[in-house]
């Protein structure tokens, strides 16, 4: 029977990966410098034991702030960055804002869930796709708006792996969202259709004619 890998199984496999291969560097910097140890160890103000467990990659030992101070004695300096990779894992809100939307559509259209996108290794995926008789609707739904640029960037992104054209921005109706909206009318620019607008085509089974922005 397939095991189902979640997102918390491979991070934690890319955890145990960047961790070993962190301690090897470590320790290839360690020989490189002639430094035993123990010179290491009192370098850092700590046991030789200790070093020796974190150039075994010995995760109780090699946290990020030891890490660092090792690559600090080794005349290296620790660098850290994330990369995205695939789309966060859902929370309640964002479940319950998606159902709210689903309740609205017509009976000739067909809802997908999680769809991913059609690229070996991609872990991305749209919240959801509208399926229509002529079209299809990707659904992107944000239960907190900050950084806006950043919603459309990811959205075109999507819109051009996936290959659909229309486009809903679904916003949660919260007094954060409605005021960031406010200030920033590029969203709405962007996706001109309104939430009444677009909810009415969709009960009727329709086209919005356009990208859209509901907030619901």
């Amino acid at each position: 029977m397939p095991v189902h890998d979640t997102a918390v199984d491979q991070g934690a496999r890319r955890g145990r990966f960047l961790r070993t291969r962190l301690a090897a560097e470590l320790e290839t910097a360690r020989l490189a410098a002639g430094l035993s140890y123990r010179e290491v160890a009192r370098q850092l103000g700590v046991g030789h034991e200790l070093v020796a467990k974190a150039l075994r990659a010995d995760p109780s030992v090699l946290t990020v702030d030891f890490a660092a101070k090792l690559a600090a004695v080794l005349g290296l300096e620790l660098g850290a960055s994330l990369h995205p990779v695939g789309d966060p894992v859902r929370d309640k809100a964002h479940l319950a804002l998606i159902r709210r939307l689903r309740a609205r559509l017509g009976s000739g259209l067909t809802w997908r869930s999680e769809v991913p996108i059609p690229i070996s290794g991609d872990r991305r995926s749209a919240d959801g796709i509208i399926v229509g008789t002529s079209f299809e609707i990707l659904v992107e739904a944000e239960t907190r708006l900050d950084d806006t640029q950043a919603v459309e960037r990811k959205v075109a992104a999507k819109r051009r792996d996936f290959g659909i054209q229309r486009v809903i921005v679904l916003v949660a109706d919260t007094r954060h969202n409605r005021e960031v909206l406010l200030r920033v009318q590029e969203l709405r620019e962007g996706f001109p259709i309104g939430t009444r607008a677009c909810l009415a085509a969709l009960s009727r089974g329709r086209d919005p004619g356009g990208d859209a922005l509901v907030i619901i």
